[in-house]
């Protein structure tokens, strides 16, 4: 799907939090009727949060990969789970090295 398209649904992974699917984290498309889980947090994939909501233009990819990085390093979330949630979003298929496991050409 489309980076704008795109939900990023995530459960910190702290310490203190009590929920079932700490360090869980999927990518949902917007308006699909997904449902909220105790203790999640969701973000479209290129919204910037507190330094701009929504990214226009090339902001977008630059959000995405923002969130990418808040996620893995602010909230605990494996790299690799991170990795393996975010291959549902073209845009970010196509951005990475074309080594990178899941990368389009």
């Amino acid at each position: 799907m489309r980076m704008t398209e795109a939900d990023v649904v995530w459960t910190p992974n702290y310490a203190a939090n009590d929920a079932v699917d700490r360090g869980a984290v999927r990518v949902e498309r917007h308006a699909s009727g997904w449902k909220r889980t105790l203790g999640d947090l969701w973000m479209p994939a290129t919204g910037l949060g507190p330094y701009g909501f929504p990214a226009k233009g090339d902001k977008q990819l630059l959000a995405m990969f923002i969130l990418f990085n808040t996620l893995v390093v602010r909230d605990g979330i494996e790299g690799g789970k991170a990795h393996a949630a975010f291959l549902e979003i073209d845009e970010y298929r196509r951005a990475l090295s074309p080594d990178a496991p899941g990368a389009e050409d």
